[in-house]
């Protein structure tokens, strides 16, 4: 692909500590018209990037393992960078206040789940 197609497309930060819904998600949002510009396997690792990633959204999972990734969303939305969160839980343990608003998705989570969300939090550039 080159660089002017990757983009003309959406931008998405990740982060999931799972390898095989990462890459599952990767999928899922290339045949959405979305493109992964960086991955996070860790709630350290997610609050790293979140610093300078240039995305357009981000899809982070609340449980990474080593931690939340609640630091990782103050982070970004601050940065303007709209967050969706992914979790196996209904009620996320210790959600911080300011973060209450950010789109949850239950896992396990399906294409137009993810279509819905992405797309309420940031719409997909149509090309001209």
């Amino acid at each position: 692909m080159h660089n002017t197609e990757m983009t003309a497309r959406p931008r998405v930060f990740l982060a999931e500590d799972h390898y095989t819904i990462a890459l599952a998600l990767t999928e899922v949002l290339a045949d959405l018209g979305y493109v992964v510009v960086g991955e996070a396997s860790s709630a350290e690792a997610a609050v790293t990037m979140a610093a300078d990633i240039e995305a357009d959204v981000a899809i982070l999972d609340i449980n990474m393992g080593d931690g939340w990734s609640y630091g990782a969303a103050q982070r970004l939305l601050g940065r303007g960078i709209p967050v969706v969160f992914t979790s196996g839980y209904d009620v996320p343990p210790e959600l911080p206040a300011d973060l209450l608003d950010v789109p949850l998705l239950l896992k396990p989570v399906t294409d137009i789940d993810i279509k819905r969300a992405l797309r309420a939090v940031a719409p997909v550039r149509r090309k001209r």
